[in-house]
């Protein structure tokens, strides 16, 4: 995301990495100074972590649902899109 579409505000939409052999493995190199790599990976880590925070966050918040929907599973071992929807929606009914 980073070094391939340039999805920072740092590097706006400037590409670093260049793909060889696409349909055979898709091997890449970067195109950049060494220091700008090392920035690199110190930003990979951080949107990692970042989004790792997020995503912890939201299981967290949505703990009841997720503790109701793995229970109903456990008893029933499938679910349909109708019967999950119907559990989320008790689970988070009045918590808007």
């Amino acid at each position: 995301m980073i070094t391939r579409y340039g999805m920072t505000d740092e590097f706006d939409m400037v590409a670093m990495e260049t793909v060889t052999n696409k349909y055979l493995g898709g091997d890449t190199s970067l195109a950049c100074a060494p220091e700008t790599q090392k920035y690199i990976d110190a930003k990979v880590v951080s949107v990692v972590k970042e989004q790792h925070a997020k995503a912890k966050k939201i299981l967290e918040d949505h703990r009841p649902a997720l503790d109701a929907l793995a229970k109903y599973l456990y008893e029933k071992e499938t679910i349909t899109g109708k019967e999950f929807m119907d559990i989320l929606r008790a689970q988070t009914a009045g918590r808007d």
